[in-house]
């Protein structure tokens, strides 16, 4: 894990100045309520991923209560089915383990965050799933595929900008967090995400997508065992 926490330090990212938002701004970028998915959806995803610290093919179920207050909860597995990861996202809140490594995370966000792998994903997940409504635009940067967005993080403390096109959807994310980590999304199609880092990439496919109407028991629940070594500054 110390060596994808390098990986990420020397990834860049870059900005450039971002001008207030106008009310024509806000008119073309159709950030009013708009008929959407059901708040709950369980997605079933093919992870790619390719570096010096992990390689190979994980299938996984994501689990995401979207809207203004998202939450994720994120299993993977590997190629002879043992769980790979397993986490949970809340605005206030990361929980979730490699069971293979025995290494995890349990922080209050953001006065227990603590720079680790399964952090990143959780926060990167919550941002996904967050609406865009107009008070959390903070900035807006012309672009040849559209706007991009200075929004207002879920999690404090982070930077999250996102690159919508004329269509409204999200082409592209990056983020900037805790010792000017850097990492960026890039969704080519609506089904397949590209994560990118110095030394990094990472494929992600969306295989199904299909709403829950209710809520599975403890879903967005998990405890850490006993046994696993949790990151600095998570809790003990």
């Amino acid at each position: 894990m110390r060596r994808l926490l390098a990986i990420l330090l020397t990834g860049a990212v870059g900005c450039s100045a971002f001008s207030p938002p106008t009310a024509e701004d806000f008119r073309q970028l159709r950030l009013a309520p708009a008929p959407r998915r059901p708040d709950l959806m369980r997605y079933r995803v093919q992870m790619s991923v390719d570096s010096p610290w992990l390689a190979g093919e994980f299938d996984g179920v994501v689990l995401a209560h979207e809207g203004r207050s998202p939450m994720a909860r994120a299993q993977f597995f590997g190629d002879v089915g043992s769980k790979a990861l397993d986490l949970v996202a809340l605005p206030d809140r990361v929980v979730g383990f490699f069971p293979q490594a025995r290494e995890g995370v349990d922080c209050r966000l953001p006065s227990e965050a603590a720079p680790h792998p399964l952090l990143f994903l959780g926060v990167s997940l919550l941002e996904d799933f967050a609406d865009v409504e107009e008070d959390r635009v903070l900035g807006v940067r012309p672009d040849p595929e559209g706007r991009w967005l200075d929004l207002k993080p879920v999690v404090p403390g982070m930077r999250s900008e996102a690159l919508r096109g004329p269509d409204g959807r999200t082409l592209e994310r990056r983020f900037r967090w805790m010792y000017g980590i850097e990492w960026r999304e890039r969704w080519e199609r609506p089904d397949e995400c590209r994560i990118r880092a110095k030394g990094l990439a990472i494929r992600v496919r969306v295989l199904e997508a299909a709403p829950l109407e209710k809520r599975p028991g403890r879903a967005f629940e998990l405890e850490v065992p006993t046994d696993v070594r949790l990151a600095e500054g998570s809790r003990k």
